[in-house]
């Protein structure tokens, strides 16, 4: 009697000759893959040169295959297009709200301003002028800090007005002659000035303390004040006049202090503010600015003297006068 082979048997057959087909072909190609290895080995040349002949004819069927690929390539780059206009097309409208926002802001700022200004009558402020002169010598010691400049009297310069450069707010004129004035730095410890700090217009007092930073004084509501905070003039009648750059507020050991935007060790040229009236009289009249080369050379004599009388040592530091090379302006 002749048995039949069922399904199963038929299936477990079918199973083991496929899994003997594809171990057979993979060792096919594995021992074809190091045949390959082995001939380039000992035939470098001839390998490189077939290589080189079949890379024209190969590149040519590449070709030819990419050929109908290529629209579903600019298909797929044209969807990435689109879809990065559309994040953009966004981006764009919610930008547009926005200054919408702030149009509307900006305008009704303007008609508040205007509604304040006819019912108050604002009263404009004082004109003021500037005149620029070259830093002529630098007192530079333990207990002063201050400057000497090539305008005086008769450029319009008055005490007390302030003197800035490119920077910021340096200092204040304390002594005037004909041709030059002595000019007191923000960073001496006899210079007061009042400022205000931060977006909250804390009002406060700026104190010279001999080095790099300002101490702060009298400051009402400190709290409000943060490392970081921009810091300018409050406005002093007949003096400083409100808002000149002085520089920001910075942490040290001492608390919080304020740290200069000039550099005192680099100053050139500075300006020095002056009432309109005053500096357009000085130019019709026909005075220079540094044109008292007597009253100079006097003022830095008497400067050299008082420096070499003081001791150096065991008693006061004496201030050291540090003076260009270069002439008077």
């Amino acid at each position: 009697m002749r048995v039949l082979p069922t399904r199963r048997l038929l299936r477990r057959r079918e199973r083991k000759v496929g899994s003997r087909l594809k171990l057979a072909g993979g060792l096919l190609l594995v021992g074809f893959a190091l045949s390959l290895v082995v001939v380039g080995r000992i035939y470098p040349a001839e390998v490189a040169d077939v290589r080189m002949r079949l890379a024209g004819p190969l590149a040519s069927i590449l070709r030819v295959l990419q050929a109908p690929l290529e629209p579903l390539s600019q298909l797929g780059q044209r969807y990435s297009d689109y879809m990065n206009m559309q994040s953009e097309l966004a981006r764009l409208r919610n930008e547009n709200e926005e200054l919408k926002g702030w149009q509307w802001r900006a305008v009704e700022l303007e008609r508040q301003l205007a509604d304040l200004s006819a019912l108050s009558k604002v009263v404009s402020e004082p004109g003021l002028d500037y005149v620029t002169s070259r830093v002529v010598a630098r007192s530079i010691g333990a207990h002063s800090r201050s400057a000497l400049i090539g305008a005086g009297r008769g450029a319009g310069v008055r005490a007390g007005a302030a003197v800035l450069n490119q920077r910021g707010l340096v200092g204040s004129t304390y002594e005037v002659g004909p041709g030059t004035s002595r000019v007191r730095l923000l960073t001496d410890k006899t210079s007061r000035i009042l400022v205000s700090i931060g977006r909250g217009l804390v009002t406060a007092e700026a104190e010279g303390a001999g080095d790099e930073l300002l101490d702060i004084r009298d400051g009402g509501r400190m709290f409000d004040v943060a490392v970081g905070d921009e810091v300018r003039s409050a406005g002093e009648p007949g003096g400083v006049p409100r808002g000149l750059r002085i520089g920001r507020v910075v942490g040290s050991a001492k608390g919080m202090r304020i740290e200069p935007y000039v550099d005192f060790d680099r100053l050139d040229f500075v300006s020095v503010l002056v009432p309109a009236g005053l500096a357009s009289e000085a130019r019709g009249s026909g005075r220079e600015t540094g044109g008292d080369e007597a009253h100079l050379t006097a003022h830095l004599n008497e400067e050299a003297e008082g420096g070499s009388a003081n001791r150096v040592g065991g008693g006061p530091v004496a201030d050291r006068l540090v003076a260009p090379s270069r002439t008077v302006d």
